[in-house]
């Protein structure tokens, strides 16, 4: 093959395949390859050879054309090597060529690998996020009541300003929840598997049965059994009650008590006292209504009433309290004063 060209030179046809050309040399290029189809064979060849020699194409590096033109000069003058038959010709390859003057453009299988790692970036924040989400489980209430129904089928209901927080699956050797605030519990028997609840630093511990815990923050933990038995703790302390019986969990100590008969109340709405004294029968109502009820001097705090209301209003429920222990009731903003001399 004739390597020296009378009409054109060997920079310009590097020039023109590495597509950095002037627009007056192309044209000169073109011209050439019009003279004779000798040249268009000519150029096509180079072209090939070029193509397989363009390593620069797959760097950052600017494209040094009289090295590669030089290159590939070399590769056309040095000898073929032989074919072995037993070894197989390599597919051709394509290779792009970008020029230094345009930008160069990121490979589509490059484009590929990044959506795809993206994608799965995403898909693996979402399933770390659901399966965190899905280790706990939280219900909470503000100025409202909750009833719920735990993975192992306890029911929960959920007083005023209370959070439930327990797994999604029970999957251990035991049932552990913790509570903020105030609930009633009717744990589903297992005796393989304790139901645990961590209330401010009380823990009661039950197989199975039905009791209220009681736990806001700044008063101490009061437990009443409905059913059942019920184990209460904190540090080295320990009690246990059955039915009817309740506990009252003081820094360093465990007061037992007879079980508030309106344990339920808030849920209910049933109120039934015996003989309780008047403070008793207000903190009942005060709790189960979620009202502000306040008695204006501690004479009357000491009467006692026998009475039971099922469903009541609460201005009702009031009015008859006021009129059975003659005492006057009134209204200030929000809150309902019980005022009187006390009881004979």
């Amino acid at each position: 093959m004739n390597l020296s060209h009378d009409n054109i030179s060997e920079e310009l046809l590097a020039r023109y395949l590495a597509e950095t050309a002037s627009e007056k040399e192309i044209e000169q290029v073109n011209a050439w390859l019009a003279q004779s189809p000798d040249n268009e064979r000519e150029l096509a060849t180079y072209r090939l050879i070029w193509d397989h020699s363009a390593h620069a194409a797959k760097t950052s590096f600017p494209v040094n054309t009289d090295a590669a033109w030089n290159k590939m000069k070399a590769k056309m003058t040095k000898p073929a090597p032989a074919v072995s038959p037993e070894i197989p010709k390599p597919e051709a390859r394509e290779i792009e060529f970008i020029p230094t003057h345009s930008k160069r453009k990121f490979p589509v299988t490059m484009w590929a690998a990044a959506m795809i790692a993206l994608a799965l970036l995403a898909f693996g924040w979402s399933h770390f996020q659901s399966t965190k989400s899905a280790e706990t489980q939280r219900i909470a209430t503000t100025n409202n009541t909750s009833d719920s129904v735990l993975p192992d089928g306890t029911k929960v209901f959920l007083n005023y300003n209370s959070s439930l927080t327990y797994p999604a699956d029970f999957d251990g050797d035991l049932r552990t929840v913790s509570l903020q605030g105030e609930a009633f519990f009717d744990v589903k028997p297992d005796a393989a598997h304790p139901f645990v609840i961590n209330a401010n630093g009380t823990e009661i511990r039950v197989l199975g049965t039905s009791f209220n815990v009681k736990a806001y923050k700044e008063a101490p933990v009061r437990v009443d059994v409905s059913t059942g038995k019920v184990e209460v703790s904190k540090a080295s302390r320990k009690i246990r009650l059955i039915k009817g019986q309740g506990a009252e969990v003081l820094d360093d100590t465990i007061r037992s008590m007879e079980a508030n008969r309106n344990m339920m109340s808030y849920h209910t709405q049933v109120y039934d006292f015996n003989a309780a004294d008047l403070n008793e029968v207000i903190n009942s109502i005060r709790d189960g209504y979620h009202v502000d009820v306040r008695l204006s001097n501690q004479q009357i705090a000491q009467c006692r009433l026998t009475i039971r209301f099922e469903k009541e209003p609460l201005d009702a429920t009031l009015s008859v309290i006021a009129e059975t222990l003659d005492l006057d009731l009134r209204k200030e903003g929000k809150t309902y004063w019980l005022d009187g001399n006390g009881c004979q």
